[in-house]
Parts: structure tokens; sequence; C-alpha cells
């Protein structure tokens, strides 16, 4: 290849690859910028759910309830939309009120005491970009499409901390005493949804050897409840259950009496 021919390649394919380039490091710093774009925006949404968090933290070892109002002073409707159903995921008993719908100006919280220990967990979750798809999340679809479960579930955990935490456990008699009239503090139907869970959450594991209520299998029956592995006994139908555990008995005893009169003729 003589050096004319070499200068024409030269220069058809200079302009090109020029192009190419160009286009190649174009789209390396757009993609750079959009990322650091992206990366400020989550910084700042990440900012709005700590500042949440930190109003709450503010009320560390009293009731939710009473964080509610600086919660929805303090924050405006945007910044609650964007990080309510992420705190929620994450753990804070946001709440629907049975006679109430969704309202994202008034966010309700379960009574329950905030630990300053989980607050902080929380926080570090969300500064270490674990939570990021979780911020946007249209909060009306998801809490009233969710309403059922969030309701139910919070009747379950208030169960646990209001009779369950508050009961004693005979090592002898292997019978659990509630607190007396412990059913009044809930709603008819909080208490018609309770009834399969109140026989089926009992359980001689929850107490020590003294028959008071450990802590650690309390919360682990709360987290239970949250993931939703109770939410059949929350939500079934009692006479169902009934009817359905009456036939198991009626069974287990016809399987003992044929047991005992084969044992006899032994």
């Amino acid at each position: 290849m003589d050096a004319t021919t070499i200068n024409i390649w030269i220069y058809i394919l200079t302009p090109i690859l020029a192009a190419v380039l160009g286009g190649w490091v174009g789209a390396y710093f757009v993609k750079k910028y959009q990322e650091k774009q992206e990366d400020k925006k989550m910084a700042e949404v990440r900012s709005i759910a700590i500042k949440a968090l930190d109003i709450i933290k503010h009320y560390k070892n009293q009731s939710y309830i009473n964080a509610e109002n600086q919660f929805n002073t303090d924050l405006t409707i945007a910044q609650k939309r964007t990080i309510i159903v992420l705190m929620h995921k994450l753990g804070i008993p946001i709440i629907i009120p049975a006679n109430e719908v969704f309202d994202i100006h008034k966010i309700h919280f379960s009574d329950r005491i905030i630990d300053e220990n989980e607050i902080d967990g929380i926080i570090l979750q969300i500064n270490q970009k674990h939570c990021d798809n979780l911020f946007f999340l249209d909060a009306e679809d998801y809490f009233n499409s969710n309403r059922q479960y969030v309701a139910i579930r919070e009747v379950g955990k208030k169960y646990v901390r209001t009779v369950l935490a508050k009961s004693v456990y005979n090592t002898e008699t292997m019978q659990i005493t509630y607190p007396n009239g412990w059913w009044t503090s809930f709603g008819i139907g909080e208490y018609l949804s309770l009834r399969i869970f109140h026989e089926q959450a009992c359980s001689d594991r929850l107490y020590d050897q003294k028959g008071v209520a450990i802590q650690e299998k309390l919360d682990q029956l709360l987290h239970e409840i949250d993931m939703g592995l109770w939410d059949n006994y929350l939500l079934g139908n009692y006479e169902f259950y009934k009817n359905a555990k009456a036939q198991i008995e009626m069974s287990n005893s016809f399987q003992t009496a044929i047991s005992q009169q084969q044992s006899t003729k032994q």
C-alpha cells in the first residue's frame, strides 16, 4: 500500500474514529453526570427519612403516639409521601384506625414504646443505601391494599403486649393465667379476630421457669406477626377452626379407644 492510499484511509477514518471516540466519551460523562445527580437526589431523600426518624427518636422510651403531632407538623406532605412506605416496611408501627381511611395529612402510630436502638438500626440501614428501592412507593395504594393486614397485625401485636406479656404461667398446673378482663381493651371486631390466635399463640415456651414472660420470645412473636406468619390465624374463621379441631379430637379419641381395646385383647 503506497503512501497516497494510506493518507486517503487516514483522511477517511480519522473523522469516523473521532466521532466514535467523542460519542463514547460524551456518553461516559453523561452517564457519570446522571449517576451523580441521582446520588444527590437519593442523598436528599435519605436525609428526609433520617429527619423523620430523628423526630421519633426524640420521644425515646415513650409511646409512638406522643410523636404523632410533631411528625405530622414538621414534615411536609411531599416528604411524608416519599418515605412513609419505607418507614412502615422497616418496622415503624404506622396504623390506620378502624373508623378512618389512610390520610397522608395525618399519620397515626400504634401505642408502642419507642426503642432508640431500633431507630438507630433503621437509620444505619438507610445510610448504607440498603433501602433505596423503598422510597417513592405510592402510599395510598400500599396502605389501602394492605389495610386489612396492617390492621389485623396491629391487633395481634396489641394482644402480645397487653395480654401475653402480662400473663403468668404456672409450671405445676401448666396453665396460663391471663390479666383479668383482658378482652375489655379490645373492640368487638378485634376480639373476634383474636379467638384462634388466642388459642394458638399461648405457649409455655413464652415463659421462663418462674412463669414470667420472656421478652426475647415476645419480640420474636411480634416479628413473626409483622412478617405475616400469623395472618391465617388472625384472619381465620373461628367456626371452621372449632369444627376442624373437634373432628381432630374425636379422631384422636377414636384411635385411643381402638388402641386400648387391642391392648385388652392381647
